[in-house]
């Protein structure tokens, strides 16, 4: 069983609330709206989309044709629930992104919050591939993945913080320069002291390998932000953001 199959489940949500908030949200989502200016009937895909709150905020911006694919069943019903009164809910789909396979669906493919290379070089690019193929000519990719140069710079090794719901998280953090994967050991314990053990694992791109990579399959990369408030990309950016297109 690949890692991915356990370590996103009800916990996982308790130990990310921090960083997935309306006010975030929005401003996520703002990112996307003013970065591709689509038409309000276009096919968007929300790859890897969680428990929707992407999707569920272009459906209350107007947005009337989206989709969102994820591997967590769970997930997905709690999405459903969410979006059950807007007027065009979005269609949640349970997948996997590895067998996804469609052709010039979309004008919109987006994966957010470092949802994607979770697996070996070949499998990461493959998924890559099928985007691209997925995409309708001139559609906009848009992928946010975590900085690993600012990262790996200020990350203390250890960290911990407490949720809302008083669940208390501790993570630590291990770095292969060979292999290039960021491991992360979270240790979650529960308000009622139980405790949960999770790993996960990151490639670590640089944005210029992942310039290289992305033209090699044929992306136009229009732009790379440092963060979702327009800053430009740097070194010391907590994340890379790529908005891509696929030519015309």
């Amino acid at each position: 069983m690949h890692w991915t199959e356990e370590f996103f489940d009800e916990y996982y949500l308790k130990s990310s609330d921090p960083h997935t908030g309306a006010e975030q949200t929005a401003r996520e989502t703002g990112f996307i709206i003013s970065k591709t200016n689509l038409p309000k009937d276009s096919p968007v895909l929300d790859l890897a989309c969680g428990l929707g709150r992407h999707c569920i905020e272009l459906a209350k911006n107007g947005y009337s044709r989206i989709t969102g694919l994820d591997l967590t069943s769970a997930y997905l019903e709690i999405a459903r629930d969410k979006a059950k009164d807007l007027p065009d809910p979005p269609k949640f789909i349970q997948g996997n992104m590895q067998e996804f396979n469609e052709e010039q669906a979309y004008q919109l493919i987006y994966s957010l919050f470092s949802s994607i290379f979770y697996f070996d070089d070949q499998h990461n690019l493959d998924i890559v591939k099928r985007v691209y193929n997925a995409l309708m000519r001139g559609g906009f990719f848009i992928i946010d993945y975590f900085n690993p140069i600012n990262f790996l710079n200020k990350n203390k090794l250890r960290d911990w913080y407490i949720t809302d719901d008083e669940y208390l998280v501790l993570e630590k953090y291990q770095h292969n320069p060979i292999s290039g994967i960021i491991s992360i050991e979270r240790i979650i314990i529960t308000p009622e002291g139980r405790r949960i053990k999770r790993i996960y694992h990151l490639r670590d791109y640089t944005v210029a390998e992942l310039r290289y990579h992305f033209e090699s399959i044929g992306f136009e990369i229009l732009n790379v932000y440092g963060n979702f408030d327009d800053s430009k990309y740097s070194l010391d950016s907590p994340r890379q953001i790529f908005v891509m297109r696929k030519p015309e």
